[in-house]
């Protein structure tokens, strides 16, 4: 989560707020944002953004860039000219240059009561899968903590808006249930040693991704899986649960 000016960023969900207002953002424009964001000490290269968010684009990428810096200064309501937010860096690349603020957080709760608050978990679905975690985490302390980051649209526009952050949403269920005592599935702010990137392919016929497991600070690709499911056009939360599935179990036997 990002905050700065009156907006919220938020990397997970794939939202920006305004206030407490959610703004109409399209998601691959909010993974752009957030990934200037969290580079904001350096201008990041046109190329770097290619290569990241349309790598198989080809000669459309640098259209398609364009419209993606365009849509961001348009939801943020910021100026090429006198950029408050985006800084165009001509024949270099951009550079977020707003002032980040702190985010707010909340005291943990001592122990006995997140103990309780996993028992109670069980009469509601995100509360029962909140109890598993804290429960693994204390019984088995993590060693190795995995950050999953927002899935990534390998083409501009997607079937489905909300497809990806609803497929990261069930992976990450998924996946903090069946980890190796020694993983976890790490939260917001926690220094983590492994990432998880999610990419997705889409047509009306057919729906793939590619996860990749690498090594924090190397980069080192440690594992990768591709998995790949007929596309439902009437009702895709049940794909996005099965590919979830699948996922979540091959990476998690990968690493037994």
């Amino acid at each position: 989560m990002f905050r700065f000016a009156d907006f919220r960023v938020d990397s997970a969900a794939l939202q920006v707020f305004q206030g407490d207002e959610p703004l109409d953002a399209p998601p691959q424009a909010v993974e752009v944002l957030a990934y200037l964001i969290e580079h904001g000490e350096r201008t990041v290269g046109r190329q770097e953004l290619l290569d990241r968010f349309w790598p198989r684009a080809g000669t459309g990428g640098d259209a398609a860039l364009n419209t993606c810096i365009r849509r961001i200064r348009t939801l943020l309501s910021d100026n090429a000219d006198t950029p408050r937010y985006i800084q165009t860096r001509p024949r270099s690349g951009y550079r977020f240059i707003g002032a980040l603020l702190p985010v707010k957080t909340f005291p943990e709760r001592p122990a006995h009561k997140n103990r309780r608050f996993a028992i109670m978990g069980g009469l509601l679905a995100p509360l029962a899968i909140g109890g598993m975690v804290w429960a693994k985490d204390a019984l088995f302390p993590a060693q190795h903590r995995i950050l999953i980051e927002p899935v990534r649209g390998l083409c501009e526009y997607v079937l489905f808006p909300r497809f990806n952050a609803g497929l990261r949403e069930s992976f990450v269920a998924e996946l903090s249930q069946r980890l190796p005592a020694n993983y976890a599935v790490a939260a917001q702010g926690e220094k983590v040693d492994h990432r998880a990137r999610i990419s997705v392919r889409q047509t009306p016929a057919r729906t793939t991704v590619v996860v990749t497991l690498a090594e924090i600070g190397s980069d080192r690709v440690l594992w990768s899986g591709q998995f790949a499911a007929p596309t439902e056009m009437q009702d895709y939360v049940p794909l996005q649960e099965t590919l979830a599935k699948s996922m979540a179990t091959d990476l998690a036997q990968a690493l037994n």
